[in-house]
Parts: C-alpha cells; sequence; structure tokens
C-alpha cells in the first residue's frame, strides 16, 4: 500500500506529535505541503474525511481541494507520504525558506518576484482571467457574455467606471486591479483586499464591490453563493507576465533541486484532460463548503 494511505489514518497522538517537532527541518522523505486550507476550489477546510479529504496536521480537521487531488497524485506516483500544514497565504513563503515545509501546494503563481525567494515546478494547472459578478448585473451589461462571446478591455472600463472591485490579498487578480483598471481609470475604486476569496465574493454578493478578478475555477465556484455569475473576458489585455499568472505551480525551497525534478517527472504524467477533470469534480464539491 502507498504511504498515502499511512495518512489517511494519522492518529490524534501521531498529529500531536508532529506539531511538538514542528521545529525540525523537513527532508524530502515525506512531501510536507503548505496551504490556506481556505482557498475553494485549490484547497478548503472540512469537518470529516471521505474519499477526497487528508487530514490536516495538528487538528482533527481534513481538507479538500484540487491541491489535495493533486497532492494524492503525487504521493502514488512518488511513494511518499503527505503531511499538510494549515498556514496563513503570506506565511507560506517563509515557511518554506526555514524547513518548516518542503513544498507550497497552494494555487500559488510563479512570478518574478517570489521567484527571488523560491523555486517553482512546472504549472500544474492552466487557467483563464475572469470576474464574479452578480447574476443583475450581468444580465443588465454583459447579456450576451459566454465563453465564446466574452467582454473585451474596452467593455470592462467602461462598466467599471466609478464601481469597486475586490479581491482577495497577495494574489494576482489583486494586483490587476491596480494595473489595468485603477490607475487606468481613477474613478474605479480598488477596494481593501480581503482575507479570503469566500469574503470577496460576499463584498460583490452584499453589492458592496461591483466585481471580483480571479482564475475561472475560482470564480466557477464562488458562484455557489448564490446570485452570482462568471463574466467571461478577453485577457489579451494582460501582459506576457501576468497571462502567466493564470497558471499555477508548485513553490520549491530554492536549491532543492532532487523534489522539484520529482514533482516535475510526475507531473509531466498528468495529462491536460485529468487536471481538468479533477479541477472540475473540485469546483463541484466546493458548492457545498462556502458559507
Amino acid at each position: 500500500m502507498k504511504k498515502l494511505f499511512k495518512s489517511l489514518f494519522i492518529t490524534g497522538l501521531s498529529a500531536l506529535a508532529l506539531t511538538a517537532c514542528s521545529n525540525s527541518k523537513v527532508t524530502n522523505d515525506q512531501l510536507v505541503i503548505g496551504m490556506e486550507c481556505a482557498y475553494q476550489p485549490f484547497n478548503w477546510t472540512v469537518n470529516s474525511a471521505n474519499d477526497y479529504t487528508l487530514p490536516i496536521s495538528g487538528t482533527n480537521q481534513f481538507v479538500d481541494g484540487y491541491d489535495i487531488a493533486v497532492a494524492k497524485y503525487l504521493s502514488e506516483e512518488l511513494d511518499k507520504e503527505v503531511v499538510i500544514k494549515k498556514l496563513e497565504w503570506d506565511s507560506l513563503i517563509p515557511a518554506l525558506m526555514n524547513d518548516e515545509i518542503n513544498m507550497v501546494l497552494a494555487g500559488m503563481t510563479d512570478t518574478a518576484e517570489r521567484r527571488e525567494s523560491i523555486d517553482f515546478t512546472n504549472p500544474y494547472l492552466s487557467s483563464d482571467l475572469a470576474f464574479l459578478i452578480s447574476t443583475e448585473d450581468k444580465n443588465e451589461y454583459f447579456a450576451d457574455n459566454s465563453k465564446d462571446n466574452p467582454a473585451t478591455y474596452e467593455e470592462l472600463l467602461s462598466v467599471f467606471k466609478d464601481r469597486v472591485l475586490v479581491c482577495q490579498k497577495s494574489v494576482v487578480g489583486d494586483d490587476f486591479i491596480d494595473t489595468y483598471f485603477s490607475s487606468v481609470d481613477s474613478s474605479i475604486i480598488h477596494a481593501s483586499a480581503l482575507d479570503t476569496y469566500p469574503l470577496a465574493a460576499n463584498d460583490v454578493k452584499s453589492g458592496n464591490a461591483f466585481a471580483m478578478p480571479a482564475e475561472l475555477p475560482v470564480v466557477e465556484a464562488m458562484t455557489n453563493l448564490g446570485g452570482l455569475s462568471v463574466l467571461y473576458v478577453d485577457y489579451s489585455f494582460l501582459s506576457a507576465e501576468d497571462q502567466n499568472g493564470m497558471k499555477v505551480s508548485i513553490g520549491i525551497k530554492k536549491g532543492n533541486t532532487e523534489l522539484r525534478d520529482e514533482i516535475n517527472s510526475a507531473l509531466a504524467k498528468l495529462t491536460d484532460a485529468k487536471r481538468q477533470e479533477m479541477m472540475g469534480a473540485a469546483a463541484t464539491r466546493s458548492a457545498s463548503s462556502i458559507a
């Protein structure tokens, strides 16, 4: 039996032992993964185990999501046990640099700024930019919007004029609000970023904000809050670097080429069709988890 399944039966005693040793430096013998456990549909916390979850170290909770599906796949391919550590977004890179974890598998984009501190694997998902918008506003301003008829940049600027945009903090979508909207038209208001996508999505739902940019799977998951829709966009206006922001990769400590190469070899066997299938299933499961 693969080492993955050992992690499914981690006891309270071993979880406490792992927590007590949390200051020990990790090795490549395990996949010690940091994630928020609050980033639907990539990863989110649940209170009971099922076929899709893994336990969160040091707690009696579990985590589900696309990142967990990828973690299980890597565990099988590499024959290594998975340990999940729940960390705040801004703590992920420091934890990796300090050897508290050896992977950030958390829907993180490989950016030039982040590459100054850590290394990245090849992307494990490529997505599209979309906006979360109320269904009422979509029907009024983008009635014909679809994947095949996405909104243009000019249409976005026109409709977003004098309106508020919001996003989760420390993600590329929040940077996009400044770069492509509020700095281009000062009447477009960039609201203070919130801790999680569900919080930002609730601002759109309540009318405190007009729209929220994010990767398409995230936006699709947030529509589960009700009364919200996906606004598809032609994002060719993004710079080449920012278009790269629509891809997510696994963060690895600088110089840990052994683990990076192992993961890249495993990811090379994971087809694009399978990745999309895994993400679609995760997005569907997230429907009942968003509060």
